[in-house]
């Protein structure tokens, strides 16, 4: 199976926004961000909002081509439902909660992004053409062989959501100027309050934004994660 490179997947990633930019974004602007319904939309991808499993552990499902799947209503009775290619389905419950738009946002992206990869490069999802594309709640990291589909299939996500110049200019809007040395919640608290609202401006999670911004050299030392562990240990 063919693998794309970062380079690729940012490349991918240029010609979408791009389009994006020309059809949502006006001409002048300040600032601007990319709202994944839109541009599930502008690709021409349905969205539709149902329980895909009972526990909620899928978020987002879509397939490459005609294939039936199993859905659940309010009551969670289980229904059958076509995929036929361009529709993509959401977790209902990822509607409930503002506070976790980024997580839906982030859901739609990577399902877009695994249509968009199928469109360019039908070979990578095999001949049938017809295989499904499931996105998971993050669990605890196993040791098992990489899904190069998936993480192609979050790069990509997060290029589309979180361009460059989106970040640089939000970045200027939220004064955290070109670059951050360190984020961190213990050592830097104000400048750590202007990242969330920088996320929240964008509609994307802290973690997939500061992730990011380490990927693109706007951020060089990220200490998110490992506060938030330290918080959950009860360490200081």
């Amino acid at each position: 199976m063919p693998y794309l490179s970062r380079e690729d997947i940012e490349k991918i990633a240029d010609r979408v926004v791009y389009q994006y930019k020309k059809a949502y974004v006006p001409e002048r602007h300040m600032c601007y961000m990319v709202d994944a319904t839109e541009l599930a939309e502008m690709l021409g991808f349905k969205i539709e909002y149902v329980h895909i499993t009972r526990d909620g552990s899928i978020l987002g499902q879509t397939s490459s081509g005609r294939v039936w799947t199993t859905i659940y209503d309010d009551n969670m009775n289980q229904l059958f439902f076509e995929l036929d290619g361009s529709t993509i389905l959401v977790d209902k419950r990822l509607l409930s909660n503002p506070r976790i738009a980024g997580r839906k946002n982030f859901t739609i992206a990577h399902e877009v992004a695994h249509q968009i990869i199928n469109r360019e490069h039908p070979e990578m999802y095999g001949p049938q053409n017809r295989v499904f594309c499931d996105y998971r709640r993050s669990v605890k990291p196993k040791k098992v062989e990489k899904d190069w589909n998936e993480w192609q299939a979050d790069a990509l996500a997060a290029a589309l959501l979180l361009p460059l110049d989106a970040l640089q200019d939000s970045m200027f809007m939220f004064g955290l100027g070109e670059k951050m040395k360190m984020l961190s919640r213990k050592y830097s608290d104000t400048r750590y309050k202007y990242f969330c609202q920088m996320a929240e401006y964008l509609q994307v999670s802290r973690t997939a934004l500061s992730y990011r911004m380490e990927q693109l050299g706007l951020l060089d030392n990220n200490r998110l994660i490992i506060e938030a562990e330290a918080r959950r240990k009860g360490v200081a």
